[in-house]
């Protein structure tokens, strides 16, 4: 399976939750997880709300991102351009944009909380809930 990991999702990484562990152990489940470069960006620029939210130090943060990107194929936006214009009449706001244009040339679901992806029906959704489901994990 080749999922696109919206930026929702790779926040809930830096808890200890079921997230964490689907991201960490993607071989289990025989996934790929593949996220545009603009996502990895989006996570640097709240690297401060992160602090918060984990409750974890600088230095754990730090490594845990490191540990993430190991888990994640990072793609350039350039690799996807092409796609970008039938993404924008998916993506209900335009940062999420990338995100559907990656999963549209990848041709592949997206793993996301957010409820407005799934107002269109081109592209699969999965929330964290219906992704556990599919991977039998309770």
């Amino acid at each position: 399976m080749k999922l696109v990991v919206d930026t929702n999702i790779l926040i809930s990484f830096f808890r200890d939750s079921p997230v964490r562990f689907i991201l960490i152990n993607p071989f289990l489940f025989d996934i790929k997880f593949f996220v545009p470069e603009y996502g990895i960006q989006e996570l640097f620029n709240i690297k401060k709300l992160i602090l918060r939210y984990s409750g974890l130090s600088k230095s754990r943060v730090d490594f845990s991102f490191r540990e993430l990107k190991k888990s994640l194929k990072i793609i350039p936006s350039e690799a996807f351009k092409s796609f970008k214009k039938d993404a924008l009449r998916l993506a209900p706001h335009e940062k999420d944009l990338p995100f559907f244009a990656l999963a549209l040339k990848l041709n592949c679901a997206i793993w996301s909380n957010e409820l407005a992806f799934k107002k269109q029906s081109k592209v699969k959704v999965y929330n964290t809930l219906e992704l556990r489901e599919e991977l039998s994990i309770s």
